[in-house]
């Protein structure tokens, strides 16, 4: 767990992004992975990263104050968190989600000029950014480490259900990972992922990576604006509502079930907070990065997830949360007229 500097919450706060300075200098320089498992001097971690010796005693030391190292002497080793969530070697590292969480992009956002934000009620944020822009790759690549838990979860969802959709619509694919996971569960489902050209190169690649290409082909366009074409047995929506206000997701679930077979199912796969927007942290901290972000984007609760499926003529089947990651899958079925 990431240690307070000071007792002093005003202090300990207002020097926050030296802690992320610090994270990312590390990751960017592989000191995690160049300790490991082991117990490495300063002059060994800076032979191995061609840091300057001073350089690395001083950011080891403050690793060390934020409790993502541990000093024994004059040695070095992780601390259990690290070596679990940015350690390269660890199944579970999650430190290429810095390339985006901490990309100048998105701290100039949120840090430049917060009150404004507030003020506004949101922001252009991202949305001003076009589709050919390097963010979003940087984007799609970042998430692989966060998505892929959920994704299996996911796919772990549809086999307890015994689900079989041959035909997978994946609305902003991003990286791809969520049709990818249900594409290597049921062995003959046709995968099609709308998203940017230049994300779907990301998802296109992963899905050769997972050798599923030969039934995997991508839409590029605005999926607001787009035909999606077909009748598809189940649409995942993973991590997409969050960016728009509650007309949008209307529209988009609306879209949803008008592309549905008629025993298809809608995933809402998201960051949803308990009704009282406070807990659990995580969760519910997230409604500040869509203030920040966006125009009119939130962290919606269940129960508003299945209000605006209902506006679009989609009942609940199943509220199911996807430990250990802080997201939710809802499934949704068309309602017969």
């Amino acid at each position: 767990m990431m240690s307070k500097i000071s007792d002093n919450p005003v202090y300990d706060i207002s020097l926050a992004y030296q802690k992320t300075a610090a994270m990312k200098a590390a990751i960017k320089l592989d000191i995690f992975t160049v300790i490991g498992n082991q117990c490495l001097s300063v002059e060994q971690i800076s032979n191995s990263t061609g840091a300057s010796s001073r350089g690395v005693l001083i950011l080891c030391n403050y690793l060390c104050v934020i409790g993502l190292l541990e000093k024994n002497q004059n040695l070095y080793n992780l601390s259990i968190e690290a070596k679990r969530f940015l350690d390269r070697t660890s199944p579970h590292c999650l430190a290429d989600i810095i390339d985006f969480y901490a990309a100048p992009e998105v701290v100039s956002l949120i840090m430049n000029d917060p009150a404004f934000y507030v003020v506004e009620g949101g922001a252009s944020g991202l949305t001003n950014v076009s589709p050919e822009n390097p963010v979003w790759v940087k984007f799609a690549k970042a998430m692989v480490p966060f998505a892929s838990v959920t994704a299996k979860r996911t796919a772990a969802y549809i086999v307890r259900k015994g689900m079989k959709p041959r035909n997978v619509l994946d609305v902003a694919a991003g990286h791809g990972l969520f049709g990818i996971e249900v594409a290597k569960i049921v062995i003959d489902a046709l995968i099609t992922a709308i998203d940017w050209p230049n994300v779907l190169e990301v998802a296109s690649n992963n899905a050769r990576v997972a050798v599923i290409e030969e039934r995997y082909k991508t839409i590029s366009g605005n999926a607001f604006e787009m035909d999606w074409g077909g009748k598809y047995d189940l649409i995942l929506m993973a991590n997409i509502l969050h960016h728009f206000d509650q007309e949008g997701c209307v529209q988009m679930l609306s879209k949803a079930k008008e592309s549905l077979s008629v025993s298809g199912s809608v995933f809402v796969i998201d960051i949803m907070p308990n009704p009282d927007r406070v807990s659990p942290p995580e969760q519910a901290a997230f409604a500040f990065l869509m203030l920040a972000t966006t125009p009119r984007g939130d962290a919606y609760v269940c129960e508003e997830y299945e209000a605006m499926a209902k506006e679009a003529g989609l009942a609940i089947v199943e509220s199911r949360r996807l430990p250990p990651t802080p997201q939710t899958l809802m499934e949704f079925k068309g309602v017969k007229a």
